[in-house]
């Protein structure tokens, strides 16, 4: 596996833990806020014959607004995790419950000391890692007051963060979407048999509606891409978590390199917690 060893920093905007009591760095007060973060991945679409992503993590930290960077304490370090054992909602934790004193926190670091891949035949492909190359979503922000709790779940986006540079060669370009855990959106859908034909999987790619136009438009970024296996009988149910709320979106159900199934879905249908039903929750 690879040592190359690299930070990356989430920026979060307007990040609030509020609370009574004193500032200063990290530690225990009287009423100190805290922070927890868990980690998954969506069922992304990946090269072909990947078997398991292996990514390690060894340092978590957090800015604190007009202070330093405080470090917190993973689930356990080095902290390895095969990305593709946490995927349909599924998560695990990355950072237990961590004290913090109350105050305002602008970015979260993530460093990352190494990826690995395992391929259907056994081999093992070390992932270059790649620095200075992190999408991150933007207008995060979220507030806790009284020396409550925030939870955060981190999506580390396998479809967009693992690139294929050459024959059996990867690099990891991370691009992670973070959501306040309660929060998050999803979406659900399912796709008819007809609709696959004979092909056995069809892509559904999401795209940030960033004009909120209801409309493709040039330079929106994609979001996240899911791959949905064909089922044995009747309707292939499926389901996107972690989506930010109260944005808009753009599905596409794609198969056999055609798109068969496009919709938008507008900020005002994602409010918190929503889950939102696809095409009125008819199969495509």
């Amino acid at each position: 596996m690879m040592k190359k060893c690299f930070l990356f920093a989430v920026l979060i905007s307007g990040v609030l833990l509020s609370a009574c009591g004193g500032g200063g760095g990290g530690g225990t007060t009287n009423s100190s806020s805290s922070l927890s973060l868990a980690i998954t991945d969506a069922k992304p679409a990946l090269p072909a014959g990947v078997d398991h992503v292996f990514v390690t993590i060894d340092e978590v930290s957090v800015h604190q607004s007009g202070g330093s960077w405080i470090s917190l304490s993973l689930a356990q370090t080095p902290f390895t995790i095969d990305l593709l054992q946490f995927t349909d909602g599924s998560t695990t934790q990355l950072v237990p419950q961590a004290t913090l004193t109350p105050g305002k926190y602008t970015q979260v670091r993530l460093g990352v000391e190494s990826a690995l891949i395992i391929t259907d035949t056994g081999e093992q492909i070390p992932v270059e890692i790649a620095s200075g190359d992190l999408k991150t979503d933007k207008n995060f922000d979220f507030e806790v007051t009284g020396g409550g709790a925030v939870a955060l779940t981190v999506d580390f986006d396998l479809s967009q963060s693992l690139v294929v540079t050459g024959s059996s060669k990867y690099k990891l370009k991370p691009v992670l979407h973070i959501v306040t855990t309660t929060e998050a959106a999803a979406l659900t859908g399912s796709i008819a048999a007809a609709t696959y034909g004979p092909e056995n999987q069809a892509t559904i790619i999401v795209t940030r509606d960033s004009d909120n136009s209801g409309n493709l438009t040039p330079g929106e970024e994609e979001y996240t891409r899911l791959v949905v296996a064909k089922g044995p009988s009747g309707p292939t149910p499926f389901s996107i978590y972690w989506l930010v709320p109260n944005q808009s979106y753009i599905v596409e159900v794609q198969i056999g390199g055609s798109t068969v199934y496009s919709q938008a879905v507008a900020r005002t249908s994602l409010p918190i917690a929503v889950v939102y039903p696809l095409n009125s929750g008819n199969p495509i």
